[in-house]
């Protein structure tokens, strides 16, 4: 129980983390422009976050990660989008968090990965 309290005061400090969206991006994640340019690189997946439907573009490294891959079957609640897009249903601030992370590898040292599947998702 006192771990999932103090995973609440984390999410809660994150999303009060002006400074989160401007952390450096690396070539594995970027935010996409929102532009109508929908056309995506060849090394690189689109997924769509939070209610928003935020666009970023995504490298395989990232994408495979088994953190995300568990985040996007929740978010689909088992079954296959019709449309064929990626959509992770997290809020958009702890996504970028979690990209951090796991560009910096920090993610294989926080707990278990139901631990960290449950604070990500929404």
């Amino acid at each position: 129980m006192a771990k999932l309290g103090k995973l609440t005061k984390l999410k809660s400090a994150i999303k009060r983390w002006p400074s989160l969206t401007k952390l450096t991006r690396s070539s594995n994640a970027i935010a996409a422009a929102e532009s109508e340019d929908k056309s995506i690189p060849k090394d690189l997946h689109a997924v769509y976050v939070g209610k928003s439907r935020r666009r970023y573009l995504v490298g395989s490294e990232i994408i495979c990660h088994p953190l995300l891959q568990e985040l996007i079957d929740r978010s689909s609640g088992g079954g296959d989008n019709d449309s064929g897009e990626v959509v992770v249903s997290c809020e958009v601030v702890l996504f970028e968090h979690l990209l951090w992370m796991l560009e910096n590898e920090g993610a294989d040292h926080l707990g278990s990965m139901e631990e960290l599947v449950e604070f990500y998702t929404c």
